[in-house]
């Protein structure tokens, strides 16, 4: 069975380097990276989640072709699995209603945790068709509420250096590799 992940790069309720909770800004490189990974990796839909509605308005413009560069990744099909969502709760009701099923919610974070679940765990439940939405926080990460409210939390990501606050963009490309990606 083909795994169902779906990805959503998540920009509220997120952290900042304080620790308070903010709504974080979309940029276009990010969509356009974890737009082209949902596409390289069998990922469903790929969900900007933000509820500005100026973000809406950047995200769909985007979309929409609004840059030469944008332009030249639709014309790939770049944002074929791409879409813009208010919040957590409208990515879960569009997946109910498309998929008939509520994915398992997975949240991420550089900070370790005793609910932590190993990829190996996870990659075995995808590979066995259990649908998932992989919460992905921009800025400093997941609000504690995120991070709580989710069905299972991944573990970090773990290079061996004990650093390991990378982009949104670096860590999507790795999660997805080890969830989704050909064992070497």
């Amino acid at each position: 069975m083909a795994p169902r992940l779906t990805i959503a790069l998540v920009h509220q309720p997120v952290l900042n380097r304080l620790g308070e909770r903010i709504v974080s800004t979309v940029d276009h490189f990010d969509v356009m990276d974890a737009s082209r990974l949902a596409l390289t990796y069998p990922v469903w839909r790929l969900y900007v989640v933000n509820r500005v509605p100026a973000q809406r308005a950047l995200v769909e413009r985007l979309l929409r072709h609004g840059s030469a560069e944008a332009e030249r990744a639709a014309a790939r099909g770049t944002f074929d699995n791409t879409r813009w969502a208010p919040d957590l709760d409208a990515v879960i009701a569009e997946h109910e209603d498309e998929l008939g099923v509520r994915p398992t919610v997975v949240a991420t974070s550089a900070q370790p945790s005793p609910r932590d679940r190993s990829f190996a765990e996870l990659r075995r439940r995808l590979h066995e068709g259990e649908p998932m939405l992989l919460l992905l926080g921009k800025a400093w990460g997941l609000a504690p509420e995120l991070l709580d409210e989710a069905d299972l939390r991944l573990a970090p990501i773990d290079g061996g250096t004990g650093f390991n606050h990378l982009s949104v963009r670096s860590a999507a490309a790795i999660l997805v590799d080890r969830l989704l990606g050909r064992p070497p």
